[in-house]
């Protein structure tokens, strides 16, 4: 009689067939896992640093004695956003020993998160509880501040602010300002309403001579030694151009006078 053939136990049998289900099981298990979420302790200051990233909805700036204007076109607030976290990424706070003259404040609101105050100096940026201004980020500041008082260099808040009992307006004759009359405010601001603002102004050669008429807005403030003004220059009865803003930023507009603003 033939010998019986010698194979594994059933006990192995099963024990090799548990083995490889488990190996089956595992790659499989790893080839289509599930992600999961990891926590990340962010520090501190990087937080700060991150609240500038969320998603902001509006920014509102006020300016003295002109008033607040709000900002809600995506574009602009992405640009905004992008400045703000290259100015607090960049820079660092040193002492001050200057008051600042002049000096814009606002908050971004955002959709996710609280609204954050924020303060625009000429050599300092604040966001927040963060403070930045070093030399290295002075020229952002400058061009942040340039960027945020344009905004405001409109017919409509020019002429609201000659219109604005509130401020003083003057003509400059002969070296001494010279209060200009109610009627006299109410033809000028009714000129600047009327004008359109332009961009391309090289080719205005009269603008190197000596302006028609220059005027004064001298902007109310509850401080007296924080003055600020608008200066506005016309030329021949058909240009308008408004520089100096707010005191010492240099800043300028030009506006172009329609035929039935004069």
């Amino acid at each position: 009689m033939p010998e019986d053939k010698k194979g594994l136990s059933w006990f192995r049998l099963i024990l090799l067939q548990v083995i490889i289900g488990c190996l089956l099981i595992g790659i499989c298990a790893y080839s289509f896992r599930i992600p999961v979420d990891v926590v990340q302790i962010v520090p501190p200051q990087q937080d700060q640093f991150e609240r500038v990233s969320g998603v902001p909805m509006r920014v509102d700036i006020t300016y003295p004695g002109l008033g607040t204007v709000s900002i809600e076109d995506p574009k602009e607030l992405l640009k905004l956003k992008s400045s703000f976290s290259g100015l607090l990424s960049a820079g660092k706070q040193r002492a001050q020993t200057q008051t600042p003259r002049l000096l814009l404040t606002g908050k971004m609101t955002y959709l996710d998160q609280e609204d954050i105050p924020f303060q625009v100096e000429t050599g300092a940026f604040q966001f927040g509880n963060e403070l930045v201004n070093s030399l290295d980020v002075s020229a952002g500041i400058r061009k942040l501040q340039s960027t945020l008082i344009d905004k405001i260099l409109t017919t409509a808040m020019i002429g609201s602010a000659v219109q604005n009992g509130k401020n003083d307006v003057f003509t400059l004759d002969a070296g001494k300002l010279m209060p200009l009359s109610q009627a006299e405010r109410n033809d000028l601001a009714a000129q600047i309403t009327a004008s359109t603002r332009i961009i391309d102004f090289s080719h205005f050669t009269d603008l190197q001579q000596p302006p028609d008429a220059h005027f004064v807005i001298q902007l109310s403030s509850v401080e007296q030694t924080k003055r600020h003004w608008i200066h506005l220059d016309r030329y021949n009865s058909a240009y308008f151009v408004v520089y100096d803003l707010l005191d010492e930023t240099n800043q300028r507009a030009y506006f172009k006078l329609n035929e039935t603003s004069y």
